[in-house]
């Protein structure tokens, strides 16, 4: 018999705890060290715990949960089938067979919700936009050939024929958050106090973030990508920094992001001075004359050329022109993604 290296409970899913990885702790429980960015289950701080998919591209989205006695809180439920039952049995290993009770939907981007299927029955949060938005459900993960069939443009038909290879949808379907929060809202698993705060509109129209205060730990979603380009579906940007300072507020140990290895406070200033550098940069090229697609071929990365995905700054210029000119005609989703996706990989 093998037991559990966090719990001394006897193992019950070898695959998913093969890859539990221990982070040093102080006294508190408070993460000391920095948490390994490996496929699957890594510990962040005592009852705190991440679900990575290295190397976090499209649609390999981070997930964390908080266990805390037989209670168990997750936050964002991962993109496809496969991957949301590795989440969950990796849960179920973690917390002695314990289901899930809460679920938190940081926002509304498919890769962050559509393992909702997996813990239907459970109570799922998000805020009122969030909830709107993943019933509109403009991108059903179920029509993804169709979409590649019906995309005009070559860069963006590749993309989703990927995905479609890619990511395993069978037998899914959509599950909506059962209750919303406008404001910050604390909610206890357990003994542990976790709290839910809504920092949109940022990266989409209505993100949240979760804090564990005893532990130091924040649950950052979309707000944060670490050393990796962010996409700005939304904005403004100056929100989207806001949202940064948020953070940063709380004086986290550990930030889970939700694309890219758990970032400290450096990380999240470096994320926040890329916003800062492309909220100036763009506001300049808009003064100037110049077109979204111009400032975009024209601009100077500077180091942060090195994050995956640069081509993502398109999308963010595109979001300060519309905060300064919310009149101008913006590009549709399609013809973002055909700029974008012409200068990326996956």
């Amino acid at each position: 018999m093998r037991y559990h290296y966090f719990t001394g409970r006897p193992l019950l899913c070898r695959s998913a705890c093969s890859m539990l990885v221990s982070t040093g702790l102080d006294e508190g429980g408070r993460a000391l060290a920095a948490t390994p960015y490996t496929t699957g289950l890594n510990r962040l701080a005592h009852g705190c715990y991440a679900w990575f998919e290295p190397p976090g591209s499209w649609g390999l989205a981070n997930s964390g949960f908080v266990v805390s006695g037989d209670e168990v809180l997750i936050v964002d439920t991962q993109n496809d089938m496969p991957r949301a039952r590795g989440l969950r049995d990796a849960v179920r290993e973690v917390s002695g067979g314990h289901d899930v009770g809460t679920v938190v939907n940081t926002h509304a981007d498919g890769d962050h919700w559509f393992g909702n299927v997996v813990f239907e029955g459970a109570r799922i949060l998000a805020t009122p936009e969030t909830a709107a938005e993943m019933r509109e459900l403009k991108h059903d993960p179920r029509l993804i050939r169709e979409a590649a069939e019906a995309s005009s443009g070559p860069a963006l038909r590749e993309f989703l024929n990927w995905r479609a290879n890619f990511y395993d949808y069978a037998d899914w379907h959509p599950v909506w958050p059962t209750e919303t929060f406008a404001t910050t809202k604390s909610v206890k698993v357990g003994e542990t106090q976790v709290d839910l705060i809504p920092v949109g509109p940022a990266h989409t129209r209505g993100d949240a973030i979760v804090h564990v205060p005893e532990f130091g730990v924040v649950f950052a979603g979309d707000i944060v990508f670490h050393r990796s380009t962010p996409m700005v579906w939304t904005g403004p940007m100056a929100n989207y920094i806001a949202a940064c300072d948020r953070i940063l507020a709380l004086e986290p140990t550990v930030v889970l992001s939700g694309h890219g290895s758990a970032a400290g406070a450096s990380g999240v200033r470096d994320l926040r001075d890329y916003l800062t550098m492309v909220l100036e940069y763009a506001s300049k090229r808009f003064a100037a004359g110049d077109s979204p697609l111009e400032a975009f071929h024209n601009i100077d990365l500077g180091e942060y050329r090195l994050w995956a995905h640069s081509s993502r700054v398109y999308q963010a210029i595109n979001a300060v022109y519309r905060e300064l000119d919310p009149q101008r005609p913006s590009p549709s989703f399609a013809e973002a993604m055909e700029v974008v996706l012409a200068g990326d990989s996956y």
